[in-house]
């Protein structure tokens, strides 16, 4: 299969998810690092791996033919079915584990408040509904009208207002970044396709605002200016580049499955290699990392096999599709 450039960021976005989960979110979970080259590494990535994940979503937004409820209609079921089940399952594993890096104690509050990363698809599925509601009053069709809605997207931003209940913090978070893929495909921004030599630019330019954020900084402020900034350059940075890898790509083919299931096969690897007195962090990160790539997409193909239990954990996806 020919790799494109969505595809390869799909699956350079899931590769460092992949990676931010082994090494741990905090000093907590995962491989418990408190500081150190892979601590630093980890927090510096945050103005990257979600912003694509946005942006590449907000492209795909653009291309879609679909508009409107009918597209929320279609997402529902796409993203929430998911959600509902993997993330269910996932917070009832964490439940039961003894010493497990993750708790959920209010259980009757799932998806209420979010769980983990599975945050994202209800960010995502509200993001849908308010432009499907939007677009009645104000068509995002024109720079204008774009500048109009992305204007507000930064102020509700960098109000950080802190509502996590039914993921509205993630979509304020996610919604700059995924307006500026809107912008990319729908208003034809990247007409010229690749820019490498200004995309080159913006990744460092993007990067360097983050080293000097962290010199700065104890701990970087996602909702921040300074990292807002950071994360528009680095991610539409990445889109102009106009990277196509046959191995990334094959990854972004899988990026649904990867993205619903990945915690399940590092944190078992993670504790196999435990049980194995194996617990130098470089060699769990090369072990669980393959580990939280290559299972998503065998009990993908599996999953596929069932169009019931296919709808039910990843939305009526069919083998090789990816999220949309």
């Amino acid at each position: 299969m020919k790799a494109t450039k969505v595809q390869t960021l799909r699956g350079l976005a899931c590769l460092l998810l992949v990676v931010y989960h082994v090494i741990g979110a905090t000093e907590s979970q995962g491989l418990r690092i408190h500081d150190g080259w892979l601590r630093q590494l980890t927090e510096a990535l945050v103005a990257l791996r979600m912003p694509l994940f946005g942006l590449v979503a907000g492209a795909m937004y653009g291309f879609s033919s679909k508009r409107g409820w009918s597209l929320v209609r279609n997402k529902a079921a796409r993203l929430l079915w998911p959600m509902l089940s993997v993330g269910t399952l996932f917070a009832l594993v964490q439940y039961a584990m003894p010493n497990s890096n993750y708790r959920i104690d209010e259980l009757y509050l799932l998806h209420i408040v979010p769980v983990a990363h599975y945050w994202f698809l209800e960010s995502l599925f509200l993001i849908f509904c308010c432009l499907a509601l939007a677009e009645t009053v104000l068509p995002l069709r024109s720079v204008r009208s774009w500048w109009i809605y992305f204007a507000a997207s930064v102020v509700v931003y960098l109000a950080h207002p802190g509502i996590i209940w039914f993921s509205v913090l993630g979509a304020t978070y996610l919604l700059p970044y995924f307006l500026l893929g809107v912008g990319l495909t729908r208003l034809q921004w990247d007409a010229r396709q690749e820019q490498p030599k200004t995309g080159l630019l913006r990744i460092v330019l993007g990067a360097l605002l983050v080293a000097w954020q962290m010199l700065q900084l104890p701990e970087l402020e996602r909702f921040s200016a300074p990292m807002l900034l950071a994360g528009l350059l680095l991610s539409s940075g990445f889109w102009s580049l106009g990277l196509r890898n046959t191995l990334l790509s094959r990854i972004g083919d899988y990026s649904f499955a990867i993205y619903l299931f990945h915690v399940f096969f590092t944190s078992a690897t993670r504790m196999a290699l435990h049980a194995l007195a194996i617990d130098t962090h470089v060699p769990v990160l090369l072990i669980s990392v393959p580990a939280g790539l290559l299972g998503p997409v065998v009990l993908q193909q599996l999953i596929s096999r069932s169009p019931t239990v296919s709808t039910y954990l990843m939305g009526n996806a069919q083998p090789m599709q990816a999220a949309a």
